[in-house]
């Protein structure tokens, strides 16, 4: 009896732990770290947190005048944009339009290595090309308006870094194909593909591609001379698929929980999309990150000002979408501290503040 009661105990507490943990987040102590970097002038931008698919903590940081950001603020969420291209060739797949497997050559032929490199290794960033967005591999070119021809030109002229499942190395090429593929399997171009798979089903409403031309979205800034300065980013219609995308918090939590509850793929291709944990950072649209040994799900994305993370725990089904569009105090020291918060109830304040 004795042995079975210890049992009971345990069970009930181990119960009533997962209980509180499901509930608390410590946003007394996430307000108390927010207040600290509005009150140093460290970062702007917002932070959005989800349990069990509905928010249960929102704020907003920074000081910047006549400018206020608030719960629909929208803003560039960057390279965010490949985890949308990456359902949506999921979802083509799905529908068996296209495979894994096929040739990057049945799209564009003319590209160096396409009769070796696959949509797959497109996904997973192992196909070699290079990244079109440093022309010659070191000129910044995309803050002016390029056609698509310009582009595709670049792309088709670069050197080829490796063979294909030689190597892993990040490639916004590979990305601006893989939108192009989509546009030509839809017989649309990529925003209305978005807002026909995603953003209309799923009532995203301030998800939107470059090409849908968005307004009102939250610029992006640098520090400088104590204060902050209007940086020139990207122009957006150059990345479509790479990281045109803008949004707000909310919408992508609700994005990446719809995700992991398999309303927007089936669970099996959830799996093909995750990175192997230990063994991969890139997967097949999604990535693993590590914060105080809580492996997380997502992506990441960075313009030439803005620099977002998007994060899901499958465990405890929490999720954290943070975008901040004026950077001093770095977003991965910040999203560690915000999970040390949540997970551990530590409070750590930002050191470096210069």
């Amino acid at each position: 009896m004795k042995i079975a009661g210890r049992i009971l105990i345990l069970l009930t507490s181990f119960l009533f732990f997962q209980k509180i943990f499901s509930q608390d987040i410590h946003s007394e102590k996430i307000d108390s770290y927010i207040n600290y970097i509005k009150k140093n002038n460290l970062d702007i931008g917002s932070i959005s947190i989800f349990r069990h698919g509905k928010e249960v903590y929102f704020n907003s940081f920074g000081k910047i005048e006549n400018q206020k950001f608030h719960n629909s603020t929208a803003y560039q969420v960057g390279s965010i944009t490949k985890l949308f291209t990456a359902v949506l060739i999921f979802k083509l797949i799905e529908e068996n339009k296209i495979s894994l497997n096929d040739k990057l050559s049945r799209y564009f032929p003319t590209i160096k290595n396409s009769d070796n490199i696959t949509i797959k290794n497109l996904l997973e960033h192992s196909s070699g090309l290079n990244n079109y967005v440093k022309k010659n591999e070191k000129i910044i070119w995309l803050k002016e308006p390029r056609t698509d021809r310009e582009i595709m030109e670049e792309i088709v002229n670069q050197r080829i870094l490796f063979s294909p499942n030689e190597n892993v190395l990040y490639s916004n090429s590979g990305y601006y194909l893989l939108g192009k593929i989509i546009e030509k399997e839809f017989n649309k171009n990529y925003g209305q593909v978005l807002k026909d798979q995603i953003t209309q089903p799923f009532k995203l409403s301030e998800t939107k591609s470059a090409y849908e031309n968005p307004k009102h979205i939250a610029g992006s800034y640098i520090f400088d001379d104590q204060t902050w300065h209007t940086a020139q980013d990207f122009y957006f219609k150059n990345i479509i698929g790479v990281g045109d995308i803008s949004s707000n918090t909310q919408n992508l939590n609700t994005f990446i929980n719809a995700l992991f509850n398999h309303k927007v793929l089936l669970k099996e291709t959830i799996d093909i999309m995750k990175p192997f944990i230990g063994k991969e950072t890139y997967g097949r649209g999604l990535m693993t990150f590590n914060f105080h040994s809580v492996n997380f799900y997502g992506n990441t994305g960075g313009t030439y000002g803005t620099n977002t993370i998007l994060l899901f725990d499958e465990q405890t089904e929490t999720s954290i979408a943070l975008i901040i569009n004026g950077e001093r105090y770095p977003r991965n020291e910040f999203i560690n501290d915000i999970v040390d918060i949540i997970y551990n109830n530590n409070l750590k304040f930002p050191e470096n503040t210069n």
